[in-house]
């Protein structure tokens, strides 16, 4: 009677502790897949914010620049414009299909004014 009182307690104390151990391992994993994805969205956002200067340095360069698309450190920025220069841009940057900005500028005889700067 005692053997089976003993194997009973250890058996449930091993059930026990693999489900502590099931609940700590499965909510490790969450955390690490939240970090992970909030990572990535930091990493696309200041992708596209580079894009976005770089579209702001190439509108002051060229005179009437309009291009859709254009590579920045192997990635493809992709601008939308719902008002298209020579002088007033109101355009807005993907990069891939998670993060965007509209930025809405002016371009002056020497210098671009933004007037709007927003995620989207």
């Amino acid at each position: 009677m005692r053997g089976f009182a003993a194997l009973s307690l250890i058996l449930i104390i091993s059930a026990v502790m693999l489900t502590v151990i099931g609940t700590i391992s499965y909510t490790a994993v969450g955390e690490g897949q939240a970090s992970l994805a909030l990572e990535l969205g930091e990493d696309n956002l200041g992708l596209v914010e580079g894009c976005t200067e770089a579209l702001l340095q190439n509108v002051h360069d060229t005179s009437g620049y309009n291009s859709t698309s254009f590579t920045l450190d192997g990635n493809t920025c992709s601008v939308t414009y719902t008002l298209n220069g020579p002088t007033n841009y109101n355009a807005t940057v993907t990069v891939g299909n998670t993060r965007k900005i509209n930025v809405i500028f002016s371009r002056g005889a020497s210098a671009i004014t933004v007037t709007s700067w927003q995620e989207i």
